[in-house]
Formats: C-alpha cells, sequence, structure tokens
C-alpha cells in the first residue's frame, strides 16, 4: 500500500530537515526520505559552520532570507540544545585595493541591516591579536556567528520526528509519478509515497528530482572545497571569523573557529563534474594554508590534525526558493553556500509558498519548539554536577573532545538515532578531535555493539561500511 502524506521532503540535509521541522509543527502530515543512511551526508557535512549575518545584495531572496535566519539564532540554538555563539568577523585589508573593496562590503552589511564598520588596523588587533601585522583597516561584522551544522540538522530531523514528521533513510527517489503536471507519488527501494506537495531539498542532486518530475530545467555541479582543520590549542586563541576580502569570482578562503574547538582554514573552490568526488589535493590545500597563513602569520602545520575535501551544489543560479513553472505541486530549495545560515528562513518561505499552492494546514496548539534539555560535556562550566542530571556523564568516551557516554547514549536512543560510529560524531563530537579516534573508536564500538546487539565488528562505520568484514542485517 502506498504512503500518503501532505508534503514530502526530498533530501535529508540542513534546509530539508528545517523545512520538515517547521512543517511538523502543522496540521500538515509531512514525510521526509533521504537517500543515504542519515542526515547530514552532504553539503551540510562538511561547511564551515558559519551563520552568515549577511551574504548577497539587499532584496534579493538569499539576502531576504539570511535576514530572516541570522537574529534567530540564539534562541533557536538554545532550544534544540546546538551550540552557537556569535564571535563576530573581522575582514582585514592588507592592501589598497583590498581596503577599497572593504567600503563595498560594509555597505552592503548595512543595507541588509546588520551592525558593520571599518576600524583601523591597530583596533582590528586589538580585536584579534593574531591578525598579519600588514593590515591597515578591517571590516568589523558583530552578528556572524559559528554553529555545529551537523548537530543543527540531526535537532531539526529530531524535532521533525518528535512532531509526528515520518522520516525514511536508504530511500533514494528513483521515479516520480506525474498526472496532469502535478506529482502524485514518489517511488523508492522501499515504498510508493503519495503526496500533495513536494519538496525539493535535493542539493547536488536537485537537477536529478526536477527532471524525473518534467519540471524546471537546470543544472547542478559539485563545487569542491578543501579544509585544514587545526587542534584545539591553536583554536584557543582565535576570538573571531576572520574573512578574506572577496574577489570578484570567490568570497576566497577564512579562519574559522569551531563550536568544538577546533579550527578550519578553506574552503577552496573547484568546479567539477564528479558528484562524489572529495579527493583532496596537495596543491589546492598548500593554496589554502598559504591564503590563511597571509591572514594570521602564526599558522603552522604544527597544529593540523585532519585534512577533508566536502562538495557544495553549485548551478548557474546559486540560490532559489520558488515553486516549480511547469510542476504546480513542486517547490525547489537550493543553496549553493549559505543553506545553513538561511535554514529557518527558508524553512518559513517554504510554508508560506505551499499555502499560496494550496496547503491547507495551520500551526498545532502542541507542537514542540524545542528538544529536552541534555547537557554538552565540554559546554558546562560544572561538570562534575552533571552526574545528578545522568551517570554516564561520569564516563568520558572521547577525551579529546570531552564526550561523555551519557551523550553518546542519548545519539543512540534518540527518536533519529546514530546508526553508525559516523553518526555518533556527527551529533556529539566524538571521535573527531587530536587523535582521529585512535584513543576512543574501541569505547564507541562498544556502546554501538550494546546498543545494536551485535559484535563490534558488525558496528557500521559509516552508513555504508563496517569496521570489519559484517553487515548488519536490516
Amino acid at each position: 500500500m502506498a504512503r500518503k502524506y501532505d508534503v514530502l521532503v526530498i533530501g535529508g540535509g540542513v534546509i530539508g530537515t528545517a523545512i520538515a521541522a517547521r512543517l511538523s509543527q502543522t496540521s500538515a502530515r509531512v514525510c521526509l526520505v533521504e537517500k543515504t543512511g542519515d542526515v547530514a551526508e552532504g553539503a551540510s557535512k562538511g561547511n564551515a559552520g558559519i551563520t552568515s549575518s549577511y551574504y548577497a545584495a539587499p532584496g534579493t531572496i538569499e539576502a531576504k532570507l539570511t535576514t530572516a535566519s541570522v537574529f534567530r539564532w540564539d534562541e533557536v540554538c538554545r532550544k534544540l540544545n546546538v551550540p552557537f555563539r556569535r564571535v563576530g568577523a573581522l575582514m582585514p585589508a592588507l592592501n589598497e585595493a583590498e581596503a577599497q573593496a572593504l567600503t563595498k562590503e560594509m555597505d552592503l552589511a548595512l543595507q541588509c541591516g546588520v551592525r558593520a564598520e571599518i576600524i583601523t588596523g591597530a583596533e582590528a588587533r586589538r580585536l584579534e591579536p593574531l591578525i598579519a601585522p600588514a593590515c591597515s583597516s578591517a571590516l568589523h561584522l558583530p552578528d556572524e556567528g559559528i554553529i555545529d551544522p551537523m548537530r543543527l540538522t540531526w535537532a531539526f530531523a529530531e524535532l521533525a520526528a518528535r512532531n509526528g514528521a515520518e522520516l525514511f533513510f536508504d530511500s533514494p527517489v528513483t521515479s516520480l509519478v506525474t498526472n496532469n503536471e502535478r506529482i502524485v507519488a514518489a517511488l523508492t527501494p522501499r515504498d510508493t509515497i503519495e503526496a500533495d506537495f513536494f519538496i525539493n531539498a535535493a542539493g547536488l542532486h536537485a537537477d536529478v528530482i526536477s527532471k524525473l518530475a518534467g519540471g524546471d530545467s537546470f543544472r547542478m555541479w559539485p563545487r569542491k572545497g578543501q579544509y585544514w582543520i587545526l587542534d584545539r590549542e591553536f583554536g584557543a586563541n582565535l576570538r573571531h571569523i576572520i574573512f578574506s576580502a572577496p574577489a570578484v569570482d570567490t568570497k576566497g578562503i577564512h579562519v574559522v573557529p569551531t563550536t568544538r574547538g577546533s579550527v578550519l582554514i578553506g574552503p577552496t573552490a573547484e568546479d567539477g563534474e564528479d558528484r562524489s568526488d572529495k579527493s583532496t589535493s596537495r596543491e589546492m590545500l598548500d593554496h589554502a594554508f598559504q591564503s590563511a597563513r597571509r591572514l594570521i602569520p602564526s599558522l603552522t602545520l604544527d597544529h593540523v590534525i585532519k585534512t577533508y575535501a566536502a562538495l557544495r551544489p553549485a548551478s548557474d543560479n546559486p540560490f532559489f526558493v520558488r515553486a516549480d513553472a511547469q510542476v504546480t505541486n513542486l517547490i525547489h530549495c537550493v543553496s549553493r553556500s549559505i543553506g545553513v545560515s538561511t535554514s529557518l528562513g527558508i524553512a518559513e518561505f517554504a510554508f508560506d509558498l505551499l499555502r499560496g499552492a494550496g496547503l491547507m494546514a495551520t500551526n498545532r496548539d502542541d507542537a514542540l519548539d524545542q528538544l529536552p534539555a541534555l547537557p554538552i560535556l565540554r559546554h558546562t562550566e560544572r561538570p562534575e554536577l552533571l552526574t545528578d542530571v545522568a551517570q554516564g556523564y561520569s564516563q568520558v568516551i572521547c577525551v579529546c573532545e570531552q564526550v561523555s557516554a551519557a551523550e553518546i547514549q542519548a545519539a543512540l536512543q534518540a527518536q533519529v538515532p546514530a546508526r553508525s560510529v559516523d553518526g555518533v560524531w556527527k551529533r556529539t563530537g566524538a571521535g573527531g578531535g587530536r587523535c582521529q579516534g585512535s584513543l576512543c573508536l574501541s569505547g564507541i564500538l562498544f556502546m554501538c555493539s550494546v546498543h545494536m546487539n551485535c559484535p563490534p565488528e558488525f558496528v557500521p562505520m559509516k552508513d555504508q561500511a563496517t569496521v570489519g568484514i559484517g553487515r548488519i542485517n536490516e
């Protein structure tokens, strides 16, 4: 029998889960399908974790939705237990051309309704002593923030599930059934899912979904971004996000403190065709590192703990949230670079578009807007008191990231649970620190094996791989 819903969201990244969470607070029957085994497996897994205060020209849809999101993060993250800090950003000018570019950027930010001012080099170094001595002036952007993008994506999904939305993983959409310029059903290897409205939040594969529906023609391609991760020993000294002055075709390389205490350097911007190529190259990593050292000369390779690459969903139009011109019940939600920053605004706007298209749904008085509080050990001032909350806080599994057994247990028992070692890392940070799991992997595997009722060698490392040769039967 076909499953029947009011809205089907295709894609389990930050945009798809944000929309599902918002719709779950209404009377609509909501379903989300994701082709992989977990949320945050695409661009939401590999971005810089910045909540931008502005991004595009005033009046554009991306500017409007960034503004609609920027001042909500403090309250939303508190309610969803997502690490967030409004640390602010500095964009230093190291030559005359960059100094001239700062005025344009400041005007853009001010027109978008956020705080921005140009300060002297001396003032910039007072705020951020690590900035290069050659800095003659800098744009100060106090409203920029840092967030844990993977935990945010999971939190949106968890809220949706607790409000009654259904989420199906390992469920790629293989076909869309249409009738009279409307989609009537989506087919996956497991189910036929009927719905009145469809949200295309498939990221890098949004063009494939549109083509299956007979909808608007557009092309997506991967824009690879390569990153360095630096240890928290260096991160402890970095107070702000450091932006490069933008060039004509790129925002440049940034130096970004993370909510986990480490530092990201990147991303590069390399357009390609292979939607699965996440390889790194010495040439591009060196370019990113030297660009970052220009901003912060004290950067050294001594603090590097990892490099990686992620793929952003690029297209001729890098951002659009709109109804399809051909298929009357299909809405596209595509963002190349600011999916996290606009996710709250996109969710509200998508709901408005759905109601305009005929969705008869109203807000529910009994809907949840927050998750049960679960203290994060590394962010707690008096960790010794946490054993009153749960005894598992007395056992630290991941020493590098200070993740307790209680937090891992909660990740495994959630409504949208971790089903792999990678899933635990995305929700808690366990295994993502200085030793990259060398010391804590055995403890994570043990807890997963107990919860999954299987030997440790059968615990998936990622959603399609295991530590050993075993597989968990579905």
